[in-house]
Order: structure tokens, then sequence, then C-alpha cells
């Protein structure tokens, strides 16, 4: 299995380098008829980085201008929460964000985001979140939140690129959080909507990965992970609990359980930006591998193979064609139902919930059309408007030699995301399906 693994790996990098070069060219053509040589990665990825002209008509733009509330530290754009999950329902309520200025009123030192909102799952919840920005593309991020039921969470995000002066890159999880909204509905793509049953999750402890520069864009990362993680009683009123529909599965996710795992990945990226890419290809296999000889609660491996790509069209910035494959399947302990393969919302089916498909392995398929809409400078970020309509489709399996394009789930969707450049984008999805639709409000892209 590790031979077929690795050579599946070696021919999917190889794949994706290919794709990744331009074509040969073919017949002599007179100087006279010769094309206009396309546009260099530099020359594409420059105007990415000033206002550009062409676009349509500023409306977003204007109705954001004036929502905004200028203070002498800077200003505040109120934003609203309007929230219709799938798992917990409508969720209402505001986020102020606060742009502070440097001492020298030249920029901004860092970005902070309290926010209040209501739900009838969770009541009130109380949240904050605060991104420094050291340069183009780091970033370093604080988030807190405490709900009046089941729900906290405090967390820490790094991520530092070109360390040393090398290609090297380096990111920091740090995470204690109590979530109440994945539901589980039983295994395999067979099951159905109407065995959902809610339940809370616990997961507190860390994660560091480090990227090694091999040769140009080929890189091999080193991941170590170790969380403690336990089911709990999940806040939904009105669905059952796991432990009343899935006993026997739910008695064996009570128990906090230690997930001590090491990750070994190679990586093919030639992206122009870690948060927000508008052309190149990112490619990668990868094994986990937890075994309880290392303090782990279990023995397994879960692979992974990915590509994610993105075409800009004309080399503009204004159409950017994104697509990612994702095949994903574990090997060893069965593990407890949380820590299996999911498939749902927040793992490449958003017109599904959270969890909403569970098994040992996993296809999923995802297409946007990123269209900008706007592009105006806003204070040292640049701001845009971005619409992207999209098609999800993904399946689960116990194992690859079971799966078929006829299990396949569809959810196609719109995107209104507005990005403030170098980091950070704001997204709000609409997701449509078999199962109806779900709206979705998150932080960064989707892939």
């Amino acid at each position: 299995m590790l031979k077929r693994a690795v050579l599946f790996a070696a021919s999917f990098l190889l794949a994706a380098a290919a794709w990744a070069q331009p074509g040969p060219r073919s017949g002599r053509q007179r100087p006279l008829d010769k094309p206009p040589p396309p546009p260099s990665r530099t020359e594409i990825v420059k105007p990415l980085k000033e206002p550009a002209t062409g676009y349509a008509p500023d409306l977003f733009n204007r109705v954001l201008d004036a929502l905004v509330i200028d203070l002498e530290k800077g200003p505040i754009l109120p934003l609203p929460i309007a929230e219709a999950s799938k798992d917990l329902g409508l969720n209402v309520g505001v986020m102020p964000v606060w742009a502070v200025w440097n001492a020298q009123r030249t920029g901004v030192d860092y970005v902070m985001a309290p926010s209040v909102s209501y739900n009838e799952n969770l009541g009130a919840t109380f949240g904050y979140k605060q991104y420094f920005f050291p340069d183009e593309k780091s970033i370093i991020m604080f988030r807190g939140s405490v709900s009046r039921r089941v729900e906290n969470e405090a967390y820490f995000y790094f991520y530092r690129p070109g360390v040393l002066g090398t290609d090297a890159r380096f990111s920091l999880d740090v995470v204690h959080r109590v979530t109440g909204k994945p539901s589980f509905y039983g295994y395999g793509n067979g099951s159905f909507e109407a065995d959902k049953a809610n339940y809370a999750i616990l997961k507190e402890g860390e994660e560091f990965t480090a990227s090694l520069p091999v040769i140009k864009h080929l890189f091999v990362e080193l991941n170590h992970s170790l969380y403690r993680q336990q089911a709990q009683e999940g806040p939904v009123l009105g669905v059952p609990q796991v432990s009343a529909l899935y006993p026997a599965d739910y008695a064996a996710a009570e128990k906090a359980r230690l997930f001590h795992a090491n990750r070994l990945s190679i990586l093919y990226d030639d992206t122009d930006h870690p948060f927000l890419p508008k052309i190149g290809t990112m490619a990668s296999f990868s094994i986990l591998y937890s075994a309880k000889a290392f303090g782990s609660d279990y023995n397994y491996r879960t692979y992974n193979a990915e590509l994610k790509h993105y075409y800009n069209y004309k080399g503009e910035g204004r159409f950017v064609t994104a697509l990612r494959y994702q095949l994903q399947f574990q090997r060893g302990d069965e593990l407890p139902f949380y820590a299996q393969v999911q498939l749902g919302e927040t793992s490449g089916l958003r017109m599904a919930g959270d969890g909403r498909f569970t098994d040992r392995g996993k296809v999923v398929i995802n297409l946007e059309e990123r269209i900008t809409l706007s592009r105006v400078p806003y204070l040292k970020f640049l701001r845009e408007v971005e619409l992207a309509p999209f098609l999800d489709a993904g399946a689960v399996f116990s194992d690859p030699s079971q799966f078929s394009t006829g299990h396949l789930r569809y959810g196609p969707g719109l995107s209104l995301r507005l990005l403030l450049r170098p980091q950070v984008v704001a997204t709000a999805d609409l997701a449509f399906g078999s199962e109806g639709t779900n709206t979705i409000l998150r932080v960064g892209y989707p892939f």
C-alpha cells in the first residue's frame, strides 16, 4: 500500500507541474503575424496590487464607505451578521471592524473585530478577533468567543513565509474550542438527513507546520499535531442527541482521547499568495501517521491527495477560475465518528450541514468563477468586492475501490466576498442542493 501511495504521489505532482508549465510552441510565424507575448507572471501579479480600471460601477464600495465611522485612531466599518445555518438556525448580530492607525498614521497597525450575535440554540455569543500584519504575506491572529450555551473558543494562529531569506514557511495553531455546530447522521452515502443527531465536540491542542524548499516551487512539508478531543451533549433544540440516537457510537466518542500525529507532505506550489490566490497551481500528497507508541490513543494513517488550480483570465485579475480536487482516506484502527473523514459545510460540500456524510474516505471537487466587481484603495489595504458562482460535488466511501460517480452529491451556489488585500477575506455563501439551502459566513476562502 505504501509503495502504491508513493508512486501515486510522484505521478500526481509531475502532472501538476506539467499543467503549470506553458505548452510547446507549434508552427513558424512571420514576424508581422506573431501575436503579442502572453503577460509574464510578474506582469499578471503586479496589477493585483494596484487599483485597476475598467471594473463595474463602484456601488458596493459606495455603500461600504457610507457605513464607515471615522475616528481619530482609525475607521470603523460595522458589518451585520445574518446567517441561516443548516445546523444552528438563524444567527443575527453585528461585528464592527476597527482598523487602528500606526503612530505615524501612514498605515494600519492592527485590525480589531468584536462581535455580538444571538441564536436560539446558543443564546447570546460574544466574540473578538484581532489581526496583525507583519508584512504582505504574514499574519498573526487571535480569536475568542463565548456563548451562553455550550460553545466557547480561544484560538491563536501565526503564519510566516520567507524565513531567513529562503522560501521556507512556518505556521502554528493553538486552540481550545467547544462547538455544538456539527451533527452525525450515520455512516456512508446512504445515510438519511432525517437521522440527524446533534453533539458538541471539544478540541484543544496545537499544530505546527514547516514547509522546506527542495527546488523552485517544490517543498517537503512536515506537520506535527497534538490534540485532545471529546464528544459532548450538543445545544440544538428539537434535534435528538447522538447519545440517544446512536448510543454505541457515542459511548466510543464521549471519553477524552489523545490524537498525536505527524504528517509528511510533498508539495508543489507556484500560487501568487498563501491566502488570496489568483494564479498558479498547488498540488500535494501527504501521509499522516498516528501510533500508540508515540502517545496517541489510536494507530492509523490518513492519505490525502489534493490539487488546486487558479486560472487568471487574460491576466487581468477580474475573472479567476478556481478548481480543487481532493481524495482522502484512512487506514488502521476504527476512530470515533467525529475523527473519521467527513463531508459537509466546512469540508467541501457547502449545501449540507457539518458532518453530513461520514466514512473512511471521500472525494471532493469544487469549482468557482471568482469575479472581481470593484477594486479600490482602502488605508494600506486594497479593497475588493467579489462575486463567485460555484459548484461543489462530493461523496464518501469505506474503501477507494467502492467509490462510484453515481454516489456524488452536488451543490451549486453563489458567494459574495469582501477582500482586504493582502491577507483577509470575509465570505458569505448561499448554497443549494437536494437537502435544501444553506448560508455560511466565514473568514477566508473555502480553498
